[in-house]
This record gives structure tokens, sequence and C-alpha cells, in this order.
């Protein structure tokens, strides 16, 4: 008796099989002379294809249902594998996380024309310029896509990484992703045997392709071949003799769409360019079947199926029920399906990577809040044809498809379970085999990715093989064996070959020297696909995992230190602001905006600001200088003027940057407006990190997320604060400056802002003259809609204390305002034994605070209201517009959370404009024990003041309260008020033409006219800077009510940042033209 498989061995076998489908033994392709070739079991075959891969790797060494060696289900993060590293990781810009939590099995990008670059493809897309080929030719916007295994297509926004939709319809796990830019197309293939064909621009579905037959199985990899590149039969050197219905009279502009099949065939079909959707109700509309209109989810499409217009697909499209032959799937797995499905909410879904088991879905373009599609559309359904089919292309599934050269001819390549690679000629009516590049030994098992540059084949095998072949003498030149785990995944761009592997890793390897170059981490247990995206300076890598998540790696060159670097070394004698006219070849436009912004260097400045701990406390001291001369030379690099201000003594410096004017002078220079200065206001401290055990990730470490950037300091203040000066940067790079920016960045606004206007006034020649003061320090009222803020309360922080009579040294002031009453007792007593025979300063202290308001919270301070400014009938139709706008959106909740009045307007008109009083906290001395009578009691309070109340009025009458209110009390204590900090209240100008020109700048961008709100808060310079330089201040918010400033998980939207920065450019351009 032979002795038992191994599993790996057992896995091996099965996917070396020459037949993984019900096979006739007539056939000529199978050879039965060849060792085990008896069909195995049905549940055998599961080993071969990779069904659910969401599936944790086996600890016990049973047989799994994923290509894998044994090897992949040790420890990813061993030694071994991070000492091989030689150069840092690529920058992980952000994780994308699959909406519908399934594992990433496919990926595609679609670059938009400005974010194309130099980058290799790694899907055999024609083209020297690599990912040049898939740049929308549209003008749109660039695109992430990422199948998952639950069926659904992920879309995301190339360039803020935020998602943009979810593509539907599909009923098995979407196994491959291509994307046609000449058409405007997404193909996808998938488990369920079909492919659809999706309309980029509108995210709707034209095209629904059956299979021939029920026993395909999955459609496992998809190539497009352009019309072009088919040889025409008579030049094809020799053919099958088969007629293909249709091919003597192709249509101009037809191209090619070929499947890889789990049945081993390889199948095609030709689709000619889809008519526009708007064209949907043509003559040809009785030929498409209907699609779901995005915004009625629930509405189903028709089921009735259509003859295509097509000359290649003019037989019914019958579809049949799945064949039960690839449903090998066990009752244990079964159940726990089952089990994830019902934690998930549908406890009767089950999906593998072959068919789904839950009911038949709808196609949608997207669901309910996720992406926008254009309304309904029409699909054409077509059926690959019989005659279409290369029956047992291999001896094993066809697990990835790419089109290259070899000989100057393109050629279609197949990779297989049956450990070859096979090279096809492509011709019109046939697929004509060229040659098969056997591997040879004892480490030969299934190729499982596919990649090429120039003439070189990359092929990815089962157990850890990387072979590099020459796709001109047809010969395998090099084997790299980086390691056991099974290659799932190649890429390759500029000159780097990166693969994707099923412990969880990427290796990369220098193609000049096939040196393993680097290795990392990347997923935590298998990297189920990769792609790359080019760009001018380098490139991103993305990888997709069975942990639900996409990564999105930067492997670009920096910018900036390339810029700042040749800028000292031109011109080392000049002042910067002298030079407008030279433009060095990285001044220019050469960078793409994704180069430069918060997706790529501005990413990198913003995280190593990130990663300085400013906080604005003493221990922190040498991090807040150090993060002040880290900002002065970003800035610097970006071409400002930049200098450090001392702060007040013992407190943060500031940093006093000059983005100066460098257009050209407009043709009538008299009749030009004048030169226009802005004043822009931030800070770099911020709060500390409390309770790190909450955030996510590290506080100090900014990463990205699903389209946010996470880390203390992102959204307040330091992501502003950087997209400001990046709009500032990118006109000068373009030599289209024409203010003159001025910007103030202190380190102690999070604590009171000391030191800052004495600073300001002794280098007030410094900073000059201006015309305009711009904040961006404060947050929108939700996610959806801009704001920009018109008001702020002032707010003044007093400490009130009951203590003894005793002549004692005066307590230092708190942090907050506080109370204070002193008494009689020197130290703590007993209750029991002195209790209600003295004046306690606590009760003291509580009678005194009580009495500062009334049961219905309104302020019982005499004369407190006397000078709030009456609402105008403008102003109460600004708070009507924001609930209406919030009526609309089904959110006029939001506005009154946490209020105890239920009316919205009633809600905002109380915490914005309305003075208020708090209590923070009530404190006493020492240890709290439920016996003792304290000796000494505080209590620190805050008042919002709003126009026109006075400061120091509310501060005389606050004191003239509290003493009266205690002297009524005829108690042997004592009381002491201490006012610890002030801000007055700020009120912008709605009739200025910089709010004006801002307004505009916003509805522009964001498509929506901004709301103008008004907020509690305070910021303690920015009335004092419009006193001082008697200019208006613009206060332009850029975060969202869900951005956590201060609290953990802070975060902001990359798309308000890169939105925030062409606002402020475009407002800079605007407010050049003023004619003031």
């Amino acid at each position: 008796m032979d002795p038992p498989k191994t599993p790996h061995e057992h896995i091996k076998q099965v996917a070396n099989h020459p037949a993984a489908v019900p096979v006739d033994s007539a056939s000529p392709h199978l050879d039965f002379s060849r060792p085990n070739q008896s069909l195995p079991p049905a549940s055998a075959l599961s080993a071969t294809r990779p069904v659910d891969l969401t599936t944790p790797p086996s600890r016990h060494g049973e047989p799994r249902t994923v290509l894998a060696s044994p090897a992949l289900r040790a420890s990813a993060s061993s030694p071994t594998e991070s000492s091989q590293s030689t150069t840092p990781p690529p920058v992980l810009l952000s994780t994308l996380s699959a909406s519908d939590g399934e594992s990433i099995l496919c990926i595609a990008v679609e670059a938009g024309e400005a974010d194309a670059g130099s980058g290799t493809t790694a899907n055999g897309k024609e083209g020297k310029d690599g990912d040049r080929s898939r740049v929308r030719t549209d003008g749109g916007e660039g695109r992430v896509y990422g199948g998952s295994q639950g069926g659904d297509i992920h879309v995301w926004d190339l360039e803020t990484l935020s998602l943009r939709a979810r593509l539907t319809g599909h009923e098995g796990a979407v196994l491959a992703l291509q994307v046609v830019p000449t058409h405007g197309w997404l193909i996808s293939a998938s488990g369920d045997g079909t492919v659809r064909v999706w309309d980029t621009r509108t995210l709707s579905l034209l095209y629904l392709i059956h299979p021939p037959h029920d026993n395909i199985g999955d459609i496992l990899s998809i190539a497009w071949v352009a019309g072009d590149l088919l040889d025409d039969d008579e030049h094809a050197g020799h053919r099958r003799g088969r007629e293909v219905p249709g091919t003597s009279g192709r249509r101009r502009g037809t191209a090619r769409l070929y499947a890889g099949c789990q049945d081993t065939s390889i199948q095609w079909v030709d689709l000619p360019p889809a008519p526009h959707p708007s064209t949907a109700n043509d003559s040809s509309a009785s030929h498409r079947s209907p699609v779901q209109s995005p915004h009625h989810p629930h509405s189903h499409a028709s089921s009735q199926s259509y003859f295509s217009s097509s000359p290649l697909s003019h037989s019914p499209p019958i579809y049949k029920a799945p064949n039960k032959f690839f449903d090998s799937i066990s009752q244990a797995d079964k159940n726990r399906a089952r089990a994830l499905g019902s934690r998930r909410g549908s406890g009767d879904s089950l999906n593998t990577l072959g068919k789904s088991l839950k009911d038949s879905r709808p196609a949608t373009p997207n669901e309910s809040g996720a992406g926008q599609g254009n309304g309904a559309g029409q699909a054409v359904e077509l059926q690959f044809q019989a005659e279409c089919i290369t029956p047992f292309a291999h001896f094993g599934y066809v697990y990835c498809l790419l089109v290259g050269k070899s000989n100057d001819r393109s050629v279609l390549m197949s990779g297989s379970g049956d450990e070859s690679v096979k090279l096809w000629r492509p011709t019109t009516s046939d697929l004509l085999p060229l040659a098969t590049l056997s591997s040879t030994g004892e480490d030969c098992d299934a190729v499982l990715a596919l990649a090429t540059k120039d003439n070189t084949l990359f092929a990815g095998h089962q157990g850890g093989v990387v072979r590099v072949w020459d796709l001109d003498t047809l010969t395998c030149v090099r084997v790299l064996r980086p390691h056991e785990h099974d290659v799932l995944a190649l890429s390759v761009l500029s000159s780097s070959l990166y693969a994707g592997c099923a412990n969880g890793w990427i290796k990369q390897w220098d193609l000049r020297t096939f040196k393993l170059e680097n290795a990392w981490e990347s997923h935590r247990s298998i990297v189920l696909s990769s792609e790359v995206c080019g760009m001018g300076g380098g490139g991103w890598l993305l990888t997709g995992g069975n942990d639900a998540s996409l990564k999105v790696r930067s492997t670009a060159t920096r910018i900036l230190v390339r810029f700042s670097a040749l800028r000292r070394a031109l011109i080392p004698s000049l002042r910067f602001d002298q030079i407008w006219d030279i433009r060095a070849e990285d001044t220019k436009d050469s960078a793409t905006p994704a180069e430069r912004g918060f997706q790529g260097e501005l990413f990198h400045t913003l995280a190593n600001f990130v990663a300085i701990k400013t906080i604005a406390d003493d221990a922190h001291r040498e991090d807040c200088r150090q993060g002040a001369l880290y900002l002065k030379r970003a800035l610097r690099g970006l071409g400002a003027e930049t200098v450090i201000l001392p702060g007040a003594p013992d407190k943060n410096p500031i940093v006093l940057s000059t983005f100066r004017a460098n257009a050209p002078p407009r043709p009538n220079r008299f009749e030009a407006p004048r030169r226009k200065r802005v004043l822009f206001y931030g800070h770099y401290d911020v709060v500390p990190a409390s309770a790190p055990d909450v955030w996510t990730n590290d506080p100090f470490t900014m990463a990205g997320k699903d389209g946010w950037l996470y880390g203390r300091g992102v959204s307040d203040n330091k992501g502003p604060v950087l997209a400001v000066a990046a709009a500032a940067a990118e006109l000068r790079r373009r030599q289209e400056m024409e203010v003159d920016l001025v910007m103030l960045v202190e380190g102690e606004e999070e604590t009171g802002s000391a030191g800052f206007q004495e600073a300001v006034r002794k280098n007030r020649d410094l900073i000059g003259d201006v015309d305009v003061i711009l904040v961006s320090n404060s947050y929108w009222l939700g996610e959806d809609v801009p704001c920009l803020t018109f008001g702020l309360r002032g707010v003044i922080h007093a400490s009130v204390k009951a203590s003894p009579h005793q002549n004692k040294p005066r307590r230092p002031p708190l942090t907050l305002p506080s109370l204070q009453v002193e008494s009689a007792i020197s130290k703590p007593i007993h209750s029991g034994i002195e209790g209600g025979a003295t004046s306690e300063p606590l009760n003291d202290l509580i009678r005194v605070i009580a009495g500062l308001t009334d049961a219905d919270g309104r302020v019982r301070i005499p004369g407190f209201l006397d000078d709030v400014r009456k609402m105008s009938p403008n102003e109460q139709k600004l708070y009507e517009k924001i609930v209406e706008r919030y009526k609309n959106l089904n959110d006029s909740a939001k506005l009154a959370s946490h209020s105890a009045v239920s009316d919205p307007l009633k809600a905002l008109i109380n915490r914005w404009r309305q003075p208020a009083l708090s209590v923070h906290n009530v404190e006493v001395p020492g240890p709290a024990q439920k016996s003792l009578i304290p000796n000494s009691a505080s209590a620190a309070i805050s008042i919002r003041i709003v126009p026109d109340q006075s400061l120091d009025d509310i501060v005389a009458k606050l004191k003239s309260h509290l003493e009266k209110s205690f002297r009524s009390l005829r108690t042997q204590n004592k009381l002491s008020v201490e006012i610890n900090h002030v801000a007055d209240w700020w009120l912008g100008d709605l009739d200025s033409p910089f709010v004006s020109a801002m307004a505009d700048c916003i509805s522009s961008q964001w498509k929506v006219d901004p709301l103008f709100i008004r907020e509690g808060g305070s910021i303690p310079s920015l009335p004092f800077l419009e006193r001082e330089f008697a200019a208006d201040a613009i206060h332009f918010p850029m975060g969202t009510s869900t951005d956590s400033a201060h609290l953990p998980d802070e975060r902001i939207r990359v798309l308000n940042l890169e939105n925030g920065k062409a606002i402020v450019s475009a407002w800079f351009g605007n407010i050049a033209s003023l004619d003031l």
C-alpha cells in the first residue's frame, strides 16, 4: 500500500491534474499516459480552486481550499523575512476597506490624464508607457476598482482614495478586472460564470455576457485585445477550418475579450463600442435589458433576455443553472460560512469563489449611500459562442491571461495549474498556439500570476518560485526563489518587480540586478492581488488581501526635496523672491497633482509633521521647538522666506513665512489693482493624545484609511496649515502667484496664545501691512455641506475659591478659571465631631455657584444680557437656510444634538449667538474621604460672550455678583475670584468682497453653495489680528464635524484637504483682481 500523501503533495497532484471538469475520454487534448490521470473526487477539486480565501490558515496541516503550500500556515512575521530588506518599504498612503467585509481578489486602476506616468503595467496592456494605457480618455477623474469575494466591485477615487460607489450584480466572487480606457469600460469576470462590462463614466452596466454552457465553472482571468492587434486569417499561417459567424464583416472598432476558465478552456467574444447611455432610447434599445437605477437601489432589473445586435452574438443567450460538479464545498464549510454570514446580518447567504448559493441579485451601479450613478441605463445580453472556444487550452485551470509581445508580435499568454505558460496568436477567427513554456524540476507548480516588462515575462508559481522568461528566445533566463509561499500576484513598476505572497508579504526585486531589494508584511494573511499606477516621479503599488482591505503605497521620489536642493544649488546668493522668472526643471508641472498633493509629497510632509509631538507643555518644549524648525524647513522648501520668531519666555516660538507674488506684471500696470497681501494665521501645537490605547493607531504616526488621514494634529491644525502653504507653492511653481501670503503659525494656541500678541507687535515691520486675514481652524456642521464661519463667541475663564481667612500665599492660577472659598478651618476636620459647628467652604461655594443660573439655565448676573446684539432679519434667514438644508438631508436632528431645546433653529441660536455660563469642575484639597470636611474648595467656570458684550464689563459684573452672593451667606470664610484667561468675540463682515470671493470659490469647487455658520468656541488671536492690522478676517473651515479634534482618532478627509488647497488657490487669484 502506498504511504498517505502529505497535504502539500495532495494539493500539488490535484493542481497539476489535466482535467478539473467532466471530461470526454475521447478528447484528443487528454494524455492518459501521464501518471495520476484518474479523475479526482469532487472533494479534492476544492483544493485546486481558491475557494473562500477569507478562511484563516489551518493550524493542523489539513488540506484547505487555497492554492498554497503548508509553509504558508506559519507566521508571516518571521525575522528572516524582515532581515532581507535593504531599503525602507514604500510609504503606506492609505488602507481602503471593503465595505462588504470580503477579500479583495482583483484590482484595476484607471488613472486620470493628470495622474498618468511612466510606470510599467503588470497587466499586459500594450504600449511603452505602461500605465499610460489606462489613462481615461474622457478627461475624468482617476479611479481604483477592487473586486471582492462577496461579488461587489468597490470604486474609489484615485486622488482622494475615498469610496465613490459600489457596483453589484455578480452572484459570485469577482475574480478578474480590467479597464479599457479607449472605450471607457470596466470589465469584470466572476465565479458565477458571467462577464459584465460597465461604463466607467456612469457606472452603469453595458453588457452582460453569459457562458456557452453550464459547466465552465469560474471565469478566473480575462484579457482585452484591440481589434487592430488581431491577425487576419490569411496571414495567420494556418487555421482550424472552422467558420465563426460574423467574422466576414467585422465591425470597425470591434475588439476582443478573452476569458480563462475553470474548465481549462479559453473563450472569447467580440464587442463593438457600446453606445453612450444617453442613446438608450434609440432603435437598438430593444436589444438591451434595463439596469437598476442608483437612486432606486431596491428596484429590480428585468429578467427578460434579448438578442444582441452584434453579428457575432446572434444566438439566444440561454443561461442554464450552474453545474453541480463545481459545488464541492463541504458541509462543514457551508456551516461555517453561514455562521459568518449571520454575524454580518445575512444568515442565509454563502459566497465562494465559485457559485453563490444565495438568491440572484439585480445588476446595479451602486448601493444606497455608496456612490452616484446617472440614472437607469440599458444592458445588452450576450453569450460566448460555441465556435469561439479553445477547449482544453491547458491541462488545468487557466488562472491568468496576459497580452504582451514576442518577437515584435502581439501574443496572448496564459498561465495554468498544469505548471505551464502558453503563448497564443489571436486571429480574427481563431486562437492559434505558438509555444509552451514548460518548467522542469521538482519545484514545478501551478502558474498563479503573470507580469511583463518589454520582452520579459515573469511567472509566479505555487510554492514561491518566480520564473523569468525571455519572450523572444522563449527560454527561462532566471529563477527567483524568495521563499516557499505561493506567489499570487505580480506587478512591475519602473525597474522593480513586486510579488504578493500567500503569507501576506510583498517581495521587491531590482530588475537591473535581480537583487531582492525589499520585503515587508502588507496584509495580515494572504496577498491576493496587486496593481500599479505609474506617475512621473515614481508610482503607487496597490495590493488586496483576505483581510478585506486594499493597501496603497507610494514609491514616488520626493519632489519637494529635489526642488529645494536644486534651488540652493542654482541660486545660492539670491533672495528667492527676486528670481520669479527663473524656472528650474522641477518647478515646472512635470509633477502631477497627485504627487504634489496629500497622497504624494504633502503626505510625507504632513506625516513627518504629525510625528513630532508638539504638545504645548513644559515636558514637550523641545519637541515644539523641533516642530517649529521642521515647519520652517518645509515652508522654505515650498518656496517661502521663513524665520523663527521668539515667543514669550519659556514659551514656544512662532514661524513667520512669506510667499511672495511672482506672477508677471499685468499688461496695463497703471489700471491693474494694487497687489494684495494676505495674512494667514494657524498653529502647530496640539493637545495631548490622552488614552492612547483608545486610538486605533499610534496618535503620532499618521495613517490613511478609506480616504481619511488619522493622527493627532491632522485636522487641528497641521493639515490645513500645509494645505494653504501648498496652494501658494503651486501658484508660485506656475508663476501665477498674484498676492503676497504671510503665514503666522504659533505654538501656544491650545493653551491661550501666551506671548503671541507681544511677538506680533514687536515684529510688525517684518509682517507688514495686510489687506485680509485668513484662518482655517474650525469645522463644518456635517460631512457633506461646506461652510464659511462668520462668528465666534468670546470666553472668560475664572477661578472661584472658598478658603480660610488666614493670610496665605495666593494659589497660582488654574488652567481653567475658578472660584475659591477660603475658610477659618486650617485643615480638614471630621464631620462627626465638627459637622454643623463651623462654616464649611464647600457648602458656601456650592451656594454661590448655584446662584449664577436659574432652573432654566439662564444666567442670573444682573445686566448680563443688556448689550447682546439683536438678531437682524438677514441673520435669521441664514439660520433658517441651514435648518432647511439639513431638513432636506433628513438630518435636522443633528442641529439639536446635546441640546435641551428640540427646535433646531432655537438650538442653533442658543449655541452660536447667545451668551452662556458653564461650571467645569469643583475641587477640594487632598484625597477625597467621605467623613472629612475640606478646609477649602474651588470651582472652574467659564462665560461665553457674544456681540456686543464687553470683556471688562462682564468680568466686573461677574465679580460683583459673586461677592454680593457670598456676603449674603454670613459665613466666616472668604471668597476669591481670579480671571485666568479672556478672549474677545469675533464677527465677520458678510458684505466684504473677500468673503464673497471665498464663497464663490467654495461653490465652484464643491458644486454647492456653502452654509454661513457661527460657532460657540473661541480663537483668541483672531479679533486681535483684526484690530492690529485693521483688516477683515475670513474663517474658512476645511474639516468636517466628525474630525474628532482633541479626541481619540483625530482625522481629516483627504478630499477636504485637496479641495481646501484648490479653493485657497482660486481665492488668491480672485482677490488679486479686486479693485479696493
